[in-house]
């Protein structure tokens, strides 16, 4: 089976993770990144992205995956999640089971997390002697604010869905069996919206995210001046006055 697999209905893809040991090695990254690549050059007809698993959503890194990157040539064993990140469309990660070290770092590359109840998240990588090298100083804390991240972070102990929802790390709970619907409800009705619409609001979120408020409304501006210059945004207005649904054509 293969590590990574994506399938594609009524506008939102599937990305399954079916890892080996529950851990990301070197071919699980090529292959996720593929994907995500091609997920980026969907934008036609992709409006929304569920990520999920057969079992653990990750434990972690495998041998192979820990290699001196630099020194060896490779890109950083993080540069999947990047991929991942770098996807335009919304994508929402369902987890399942253990989202530990590289396994959490692919959710927090995500925009928005679903948990099944009995899930655990953890950043062990001080307990090892090592610090994370997929995103994780950097994504979590911005996901949950310093104080919780650090906590996470030094003391390495894992956190519960119920407490991951009480701080942010995750904005929904579902069931073990419902988790997938959950998720997928989320995605449809993301990709039930405008597509250049969302496109641009999760733009919009990540670039004024690093920028100092001024600068960030006007970066607002801008996107929605692209907008307003669109067909979807006159069938939106159009669908308003005439009291209809409104039928976007991404365009």
């Amino acid at each position: 089976m293969a590590p990574v697999t994506l399938e594609v209905n009524d506008h939102v893809a599937s990305v399954r993770l079916d890892l080996e040991d529950g851990r990301f090695d070197r071919g699980t990254l090529e292959a996720l990144g593929g994907v995500a690549q091609e997920i980026r050059n969907r934008t036609a007809d992709v409006y929304a992205v569920v990520v999920t698993s057969g079992a653990d959503f990750g434990l972690g890194w495998s041998p192979d995956a820990i290699g001196e990157d630099v020194i060896a040539g490779l890109d950083p064993v993080g540069s999947a999640f990047e991929d991942v990140a770098a996807i335009p469309q919304p994508v929402i990660a369902a987890i399942r089971g253990e989202a530990s070290s590289a396994g959490l770092e692919l959710a927090l590359a995500c925009d928005i997390r679903v948990a099944a109840e009995d899930a655990r998240f953890s950043m062990p990588e001080t307990s090892l002697g090592v610090v994370p090298r997929g995103g994780g100083t950097q994504r979590l804390p911005r996901a949950v604010g310093r104080a919780h991240a650090l906590r996470l972070l030094l003391t390495g102990e894992p956190v519960d869905a119920a407490e991951a929802l009480r701080i942010g790390l995750v904005s929904e709970l579902a069931s073990e069996g419902g988790l997938d619907a959950a998720a997928r409800a989320i995605a449809d009705t993301i990709a039930s919206r405008g597509p250049i619409a969302t496109r641009l609001a999760k733009e919009a979120v990540q670039r004024g995210s690093e920028l100092p408020l001024a600068e960030a409304l006007r970066a607002e501006l801008d996107l929605t001046v692209i907008l307003q210059t669109t067909d979807d945004r006159a069938e939106g207005v159009q669908a308003f006055v005439e009291k209809r649904p409104p039928r976007f054509e991404n365009r």
